[in-house]
């Protein structure tokens, strides 16, 4: 009984447990900042911030110094409340790890409802960058990330008695009041909410400062005198690709068939709907749901198969169809033999004479798919409508471009590990391999794979396919509402399923082809019929388918600061 009260109130301890873990909340009276430029273009840099803890417990305080636009940061002191703390993991000890950025963590003795005042001090080197026009102090003095609101922030930068200033100080990110006195420079401002940045500079007379310029100042200078090797790389690379794509390429281009302007009322020969479709589509006559639909409605057309209604539309439910084999002797060819068997055989092999559309859907997403698809393309191959060896070609020039562009990711990845001693002008280089990888993929794409004798029967079913398409958009006519059914293999093979039946709907014609049966055949057939259509076309998609902080400011300092 005891364990199953225990059990019971668990989820509300937890409940309490989460409630006192948010009951805590922290804020900063003041944010403080004092910044003293040295002659040597170092910054002697002194934080001062009070946090006002509000429940608790907190266990810890950090802040984290980002050492880029350095040359580095030394000499960290951090204490609390006027007391310098030792380094070490444990209470009233601080702990400093990391290079870039440096994590600075306070570790506390729990603390509760208090206002405890922490200090933070170092230099950051070579942060006065030195120009022919001026010497540039830029730092911010606030952190990038922190989720607290500060009431009060004031950051002082001292300059060099003899340091010439030029103009008024700037505030790059952020907003504060600003006043000069003598050497020194204020910014003021309160109310600030979490995440708020300030970014600060100051411009002086060039040799202000130390003749030596900071280390990152000269390195990254050498780097931009040889930015020139990189670009010539890089444009080399790049004319390199484009060359080698055009010869890989060219052993497969053929002269373009011209194109018939005028439209073709009637099929131009006897080639089936699938085969005739995939010569007209995309470069690489590729196979989809739409070539085995017009494939089933050219068998059914011919008697082999029936399609009834099973199942009428409603709001509630989706139309469903039973599909039925009538078996007879049929000049069949391999990819409409192909199409039965995947339709009218179980997994195992066994035969079935009834299909629902629901269960043709599963088939037509399933690994037997790849069956049908392969056949096609065979028949393509075996009537030498498709070259077999501008296939390996096309897919060899591909294969060169994914993997030029595979190898561009591990450059990527070093040229960022090296950029300072290179620079980051390497990544020209990285992005004109990728960019020939690119360009020999998109060249392989390109290469069609239908033979001399395929391109020519593409043009010729051209016209007749663009006829179906201005007849299922409304912009040409049939001769008679016969041809709605006899073009309907065609026009669904082609993808146009949806428009040429709503085409047909619109004509006032109720008649459905004869191999079709609805629940209700005096109100609706046409509907029915549609349904199907729309119905068989979406099971088949599948198959189709599958074949603002202130860190831009650019400044030295910044990086996250918080509690918990």
């Amino acid at each position: 009984m005891l364990r199953k009260l225990l059990i019971a109130l668990l989820p509300i301890a937890l409940l309490f447990s989460i409630a006192a873990q948010d009951d805590k909340s922290y804020s900063a009276d003041r944010f403080d900042v004092d910044v003293a430029a040295q002659y040597d273009r170092s910054l002697l840099v002194e934080e001062t911030v009070t946090f006002r803890f509000v429940g608790g417990p907190f266990s810890f305080v950090f802040r984290e110094l980002p050492t880029d636009h350095t040359d580095g940061i030394t000499d960290i002191v951090a204490g609390m409340d006027g007391t310098a703390w030792p380094q070490g993991t444990g209470p009233g000890q601080v702990e400093i790890t990391g290079r870039d950025p440096i994590v600075i963590t306070w570790h506390l003795s729990p603390t509760s409802d208090a206002v405890q005042t922490f200090t933070l001090s170092y230099r950051a080197l070579g942060v006065v960058e030195g120009g022919e026009a001026a010497d540039v102090l830029d730092w911010q003095a606030l952190p990038d990330e922190y989720d607290y609101d500060i009431a009060s922030n004031r950051t002082t930068v001292t300059f060099p008695a003899e340091a010439q200033l030029l103009g008024q100080p700037e505030v790059l990110a952020g907003k504060s009041e600003i006043t000069v006195e003598g050497n020194r420079a204020v910014f003021t401002q309160g109310n600030l909410s979490a995440g708020d940045p300030l970014v600060v500079r100051l411009n002086f007379a060039s040799g202000s400062f130390s003749e030596t310029l900071p280390t990152r100042q000269i390195q990254t200078a050498a780097q931009n005198s040889r930015a020139w090797l990189w670009i010539v790389a890089a444009v080399a690379t790049l004319v390199g690709g484009i060359l080698l794509s055009f010869a890989a390429t060219r052993p497969y281009r053929r002269p373009a068939v011209a194109r018939a302007e005028q439209l073709l009322h009637k099929p131009p020969n006897e080639l089936p709907p699938a085969l005739a479709a995939s010569l007209t589509g995309d470069a690489t006559a590729s196979v989809g749901w739409p070539h085995a639909l017009g494939t089933l409605f050219d068998l059914a057309g011919r008697g082999l198969v029936t399609i009834e209604e099973t199942v009428e539309k409603k709001w509630y439910n989706n139309a469903e169809f039973n599909l039925t084999y009538h078996p007879q002797a049929a000049n069949l060819r391999p990819h409409e033999q192909e199409l039965l068997d995947l339709l009218f055989t179980d997994k195992s092999g066994a035969p079935q004479t009834t299909v629902t559309s629901t269960e043709m859907g599963k088939l037509v997403t399933s690994s037997r798919w790849k069956r049908y698809t392969d056949r096609v393309k065979e028949e393509l191959r075996q009537g030498g409508f498709v070259d077999k060896a501008t296939e390996d070609g096309r897919n060899r020039v591909m294969i060169w471009g994914v993997a030029v562009m595979l190898f561009a990711f591990p450059l990527f990845i070093a040229a960022f590990l090296l950029s300072s001693f290179f620079g980051y002008w390497s990544l020209l280089l990285v992005a004109a391999v990728f960019t020939v990888g690119l360009i020999l993929t998109l060249a392989g794409v390109s290469i069609s794979t239908l033979s001399a004798g395929g391109a020519q029967q593409a043009a010729a079913w051209e016209p007749f396919k663009r006829f179906l398409r201005e007849v299922s958009r409304g912009k040409a006519e049939l001769p008679d509402a016969a041809y709605y059914d006899a073009y309907l293999p065609y026009a669904t093979a082609f993808g146009y399923a949806g428009d040429w039946m709503k085409r047909y709907a619109d004509s006032g014609n109720d008649r459905v082809p004869a191999y079709f049966r609805a629940l209700s055949p005096d109100d609706g057939s046409m509907a029915a019929f549609v349904a199907v259509m729309v119905a068989t076309s979406s099971s088949g998609g599948a198959a189709s388918a599958s074949g603002a902080g202130a860190a831009g400011a650019g400044a030295a300092g910044g990086g996250a600061s918080g509690a918990g």
